[in-house]
């Protein structure tokens, strides 16, 4: 099941490479969401080795990420059922964007956790 999920959010980041900043389909707002996500899990990942200046920086670089990725997930998960073709396939999309919503709660305790740490 993990294999599963990295591989889709591989395969996500690779196609995220070829979406430009002015796509508006629901597709394309989910991979620019994705590619968000990822460098916000990096940065998070790598403040603690960052000197106090860059902290900073890194902090005010996932702030802009998380204000520029919330605009988008909310056109993301605000898509109505008639977009969908059927109710199965609006019921997956409702658990794929349930998904999306909880790992991104998860990145902004933990940005929220790094500013109170550096306050």
């Amino acid at each position: 099941m993990t294999r599963c999920a990295l591989l889709i959010t591989l395969i996500m980041a690779c196609l995220s490479v070829f979406a430009d900043d002015d796509h508006s389909g629901h597709s394309d707002d989910l991979l620019l969401i994705l590619k968000d996500k990822i460098v916000l899990q990096k940065l998070i990942k790598g403040f603690e080795q960052l000197p106090p200046a860059e902290q900073v920086a890194n902090l005010q670089q996932q702030g802009k990420l998380f204000k520029r990725m919330m605009h988008r997930l909310n056109a993301y998960v605000a898509i109505p059922e008639n977009h969908y073709p059927n109710l199965q396939m609006y019921h997956e999309s409702l658990k794929s964007r349930s998904a999306l919503v909880s790992e991104i709660t998860q990145l902004v305790s933990q940005y929220q956790a790094l500013q109170t740490r550096s306050e």
